[in-house]
């Protein structure tokens, strides 16, 4: 059975998109994937990619731009929570008992071409339109 999301995307899916299942990990693996697969595809080496993870132990994830000393890395440390830096922007997320999907195309693809905001909502009727199969 194909994956609803690849379903959904499938009527803008050229080139093809790949789909990548990884088991929970560390938050500085992940990251590291997500900035390898960002390569490869900004490079046209890799196809567009929809990755689905999770993270273990649980991790806090800085904006690439967000000042470290916003974190209390005592606190983490406390709890066993690891902290690293996204490559992308925003503010923190706390990842803990979630699934974390990360969509990397090159920005001519028509899945994220065009602004931010657009783009999102295509992503997230994709991810809605998954979730409604599968109930």
């Amino acid at each position: 059975m194909r994956s609803g999301i690849i379903t959904s995307l499938e009527s803008t899916m050229n080139p093809p998109w790949r789909l990548i299942l990884h088991p929970p990990a560390h938050g500085a693996w992940n990251m590291a994937v997500d900035e390898a697969i960002l390569e490869a595809c900004s490079g046209h080496a890799a196809p567009p990619t929809l990755r689905l993870y999770a993270w273990n132990p649980p991790c806090l994830s800085l904006g690439y731009a967000q000042p470290s000393s916003d974190v209390s890395t005592d606190a983490l440390a406390a709890r066993g929570w690891h902290l690293v830096r996204r490559p992308t922007g925003g503010r923190a997320i706390l990842h803990t008992d979630e699934l974390t999907y990360a969509v990397i195309a090159p920005a001519e693809n028509p899945v994220v071409e065009g602004s931010v905001l657009e783009s999102y909502r295509r992503i997230a009727r994709a991810l809605l339109a998954s979730l409604n199969q599968l109930s």
